[in-house]
């Protein structure tokens, strides 16, 4: 194959060109998946695709740009894939909102595992590489904005108490949706999410049992 000429860099910005580089990030999600982080070699994806090794340099100057490209498109599934005849967000009550984020998860892992596969190897992989430590950080701060958002849209509708902790509430949903997506990924029926969420709202409301 060779090198990249001015005029496929041009084609590059092209709808064709957005196409091609989507195809790159898809094709690295989908080695991460079936091969795990450690086999994620960018020449395997750029082949992949059909592509030079220099195209792909082209959109992903390096091995992390890649893998960012890999964490939007994580953060985007996360975003619209949501389980079947749930209502818009926009019209849901806090509550309800937070429930569908359970319904959500679950769903998720069921219809599309490799997503949490892709993320799982992500995190395995960031207590070793600081840049994508950082990469999903920055995902971790955008989805407990969101949770910590519907929390206080709670509190102030008089769904949740006034003296809820938001910070540490929005951390134990956190917490609790990550573990349920690893157990989910190995025994799909051993999580009750009604009861689960039950158990969740009661919290949260306030109404514990001693």
């Amino acid at each position: 194959m060779g090198e990249m000429t001015e005029r496929d860099g041009r084609a590059l910005h092209t709808a064709h060109g957005e196409a091609q580089r989507q195809a790159l990030v898809r094709a690295a999600y989908q080695i991460i998946a079936e091969s795990g982080f450690e086999g994620l070699r960018t020449r395997d994806v750029a082949e992949r695709v059909g592509v030079n090794i220099a195209t792909l340099h082209y959109y992903f100057a390096t091995k992390e740009d890649l893998i960012r490209g890999v964490v939007e498109l994580l953060t985007q599934e996360f975003a619209t894939f949501r389980a079947p005849d749930q209502p818009p967000l926009e019209e849901l009550s806090p509550r309800e909102g937070l429930r569908t984020e359970l319904e959500d998860v679950r769903y998720q892992v069921k219809a599309r595992p490799d997503t949490y596969i892709v993320l799982l190897e992500l995190y395995m992989r960031s207590f070793r590489d600081p840049q994508i430590k950082q990469m999903l950080g920055e995902l971790d701060t955008h989805w407990r904005e969101h949770l910590e958002s519907l929390l206080v849209a709670g509190v102030r509708a008089g769904e949740f108490p006034p003296e809820l902790d938001i910070h540490a509430t929005s951390a134990v949903l956190m917490t609790f949706s990550k573990g349920m997506s690893m157990q989910l990924l190995s025994d799909p029926d051993s999580v009750p999410i009604t009861s689960v969420y039950d158990e969740i709202a009661r919290l949260t409301t306030g109404h514990v049992t001693p």
